[in-house]
């Protein structure tokens, strides 16, 4: 997934999740670049990319507690094996 996909999936999973009334939430990425960015630790010079940040910290007041955890990749597989099936049948 490129940055804009990951940025809209965690965007979309945390409408979704205050939208089932949950308060506490782990999100676990597979992009360091998109954990280092929501963490804080690197910053953001592109004003597009800003207002994404912007638009994912004000959800996060919906929460009591949400953490973003980094899963590499190799295993992530079954995560990217649902998404397929979801895009191939158009879910």
């Amino acid at each position: 997934m490129n940055n804009n996909a990951d940025y809209s999936a965690v965007i979309e999973l945390l409408s979704r999740a205050i939208s089932f009334g949950i308060h506490r939430l782990i999100v676990r990425l597979d992009s360091q670049l998109i954990l280092l960015h929501l963490n804080g630790v690197y910053s953001i010079r592109s004003t597009a990319m800003l207002r994404i940040i912007l638009q994912v910290h004000l959800l996060e007041r919906e929460f009591d507690y949400i953490e973003y955890q980094h899963i590499p990749r190799c295993l992530n597989t079954l995560t990217f094996a649902l998404a397929n099936y979801a895009l191939d049948w158009n879910l």
